[in-house]
Formats: structure tokens, sequence, C-alpha cells
């Protein structure tokens, strides 16, 4: 029987060996073969035996493939009597995406399929359907020849019996081979280059072009300049009167465009007065004068009121003296005045 086991071993390699002779038609066929160990269903009251096997697998994809396996040998039944076992089976084969070992050459695969398994002890034959499904580990030695271990269960349909069949062979590719990756010199790093000067190199500089002389932070983005903005304003009112004249009106538009570009700050409108005339008038004219600045930067220019605050000092503010009518005229004002710090 034994003869019959390795001649067919033999054929299928030969057969192989022709199917895959031609260069130009290299196809991705393994042959597998090796020793496997018989461990039976104990109601099958077979003792446990060693097997040759053979296979033929087909790559259709980098994880898919397709085999065949055949395994015959003896066994003997508790009782002494002698047995031929001997069993084939098809199905799949997947390897998974990751490769394990050192140099990437091991790689851990799950096998399923159908079969038959043929125990035939003379006055009893049986030949049972099989599903099988187990998992095993690929080495290779060289791109084309390695070795393989693996772990079989096969479940009869027909009697509810699992055998296991575990295995280790070698195995020899006949496929097309990758051409190993040419390994190209690592150019030598360059030199760092700072090309504008601000002492942070260009692979790192987020502002790069910065203007010599301009302070930077680590990133090479000049660092912030502490800067001061104000504005005055001064509207002056004839005796009397409340009412802003429309030669004011430019300086009114000034102070509203400061607020507008310094839009988070407040502004105290101040009213003044000169001394003629009762003390109280003068305080209540003062404060109309205040307003009616405040109207108009919320009326013509929309500031919010909110931001605006109207105060009247009456005469109690000179800035020049009241003795004179040019002293007077002076005095009677509106004045705003801001000053304002910032970043740019």
């Amino acid at each position: 029987m034994k003869k019959q086991i390795f001649a067919g071993l033999s054929a299928v390699v030969t057969a192989m060996t022709v199917l895959t002779a031609p260069a130009s038609a290299e196809l991705p066929i393994t042959v597998n073969a090796g020793v496997g160990y018989w461990e039976f269903d104990g109601d099958r009251r077979l003792d446990g035996t060693s097997t040759p096997w053979v296979g033929l697998e087909y790559a259709f994809t980098d994880n898919w493939a397709a085999e065949i396996l055949y395994a015959e040998d003896d066994s003997d039944f508790l009782d002494g009597t002698n047995a031929d076992v001997r069993t084939w089976q098809l199905g799949g084969l997947y390897y998974t995406g990751s490769y394990v070992g050192e140099g990437n050459r091991a790689r851990p695969y799950l096998a399923f399929g159908l079969g038959e398994i043929d125990i035939d002890a003379g006055s009893f034959d049986t030949v049972e359907t099989t599903a099988n499904a187990g998992a095993g580990v690929r080495w290779m030695f060289t791109p084309r020849f390695g070795a393989r271990v693996e772990a079989r269960m096969l479940h009869s349909l027909d009697e509810n019996e699992n055998d296991w069949l575990f295995s280790a062979g070698l195995n020899y590719y006949f496929g097309a081979v990758s051409a190993p990756e040419r390994v190209v010199a690592a150019a030598a790093p360059a030199a760092p280059v700072d090309s504008d000067g601000d002492g942070v190199m260009d692979d790192r500089d987020q502002c790069p072009g910065t203007a010599p002389g301009t302070r930077v932070d680590s990133t090479g983005c000049p660092l912030p300049v502490e800067r001061v903005a104000s504005i005055k304003m001064k509207v002056n009112f004839p005796f009397d009167s409340a009412v802003v004249q429309e030669q004011y009106f430019d300086d009114i538009s000034e102070l509203a465009a400061f607020l507008k570009r310094f839009d988070d700050i407040d502004v105290n409108v101040e009213g003044h007065t000169d001394s003629v005339g009762p003390a109280d008038y003068n305080k209540t004219l003062s404060q109309r004068r205040a307003e009616a600045v405040v109207d108009v930067l919320v009326g013509v220019h929309g500031i919010s009121a909110n931001r605006l605050s109207a105060i009247g000092y009456g005469e109690e503010r000179p800035v020049a003296s009241n003795d004179t009518e040019r002293g007077r005229a002076e005095n009677r004002r509106v004045m705003a005045t801001l000053e304002v710090e910032y970043e740019e």
C-alpha cells in the first residue's frame, strides 16, 4: 500500500513539474508534502498513527488559495484488526494579511473545506463525507522553498465523529517570484538653512522672509509690538448755545472712526461752559452740549450709546481765563480724550 502512496505522490509532483515547466507560463501553484499524525475519535476505536500526505495548492490572490490534500496509511483497531485509512480533502486556505516573524517569512493561515475519509478493514468498510477546519503557519526559507505545520479537524457528516490530523511538511512554489527591492542609499541630510537670518531654521520657520532686525518668537514669527493710539476731540460752542456747528463735524467723525477701530473701549464726552450766568444753569447747559455731541456720534456715525457717557461740568474746569472774551470762548467746549495701548 505504501508503494501506492509514494507512486501517487510522485505522479502529482511530476504532473506539477510538467505543468509549471515553461518559464513564460509560471502558475501560482505550490506542492505540499510531509508527514502527519491521526488522532481518531474515541468511538472509532482506532489507534493513532502516522501517515504521509501530499497536497496541491493554487493561489488566487495574495490571501486566498485552494488546496486538495490526500493522506493514506495503516492503523489498527483496539482488537488488533488492521485497517487502511485514506482521506482526501478539498477546500480553501486564507492567509492573514499580516506577516509575522523575522524578515516577514512566516504567515499564519486558516483552512476549511469538504472531503471523504475511507476506513477499510476488509469485512468492514466505511466511506464518510467530512467537513474540515484548521489552522497553520507557513515559513518560507527562500522565495520558493518553505515548510508548514498545521492542525486540522475532520468532522464526519455521516457518523458525527471528529478526527484530528496534525501535520508538518515542506512546500515548493512554482509561480513567479518578485525581484527583491533595490535598496537605495539615503541621501545625506542637508545642512540646516536660515534664509531670512532671524535665528530660526527654515524647516521650523512659520513666517519666512522676516525683515532684518525683527525680533521673532521660536516659530520665526515677529513678536507683537506695543503701540499707543490716542485722539483728542474739541468742539466749541457760541455763547448760551448747545447746537453743534458744522465746522466741527470732521472732528466728531475722527472720534467715531477711532471708536470703530477700537470697538471694545468706552469714552466720556465732557461738556463745559464759561463763568457767565448762574452756576446751576451752566451745569445744565454743559450737559446739553455733551449730549448734543453724543447724538451726532450715535445718530450719524452709528456708535452704540452704551459706549458713550455725556457728563456736564459747567464752569468748574476752565482751560482759559474767563476775564476775556477769547478765554470765555475757549471754555465753551465739549472734550473727549482717548489713549489706547495695543499690539500689532
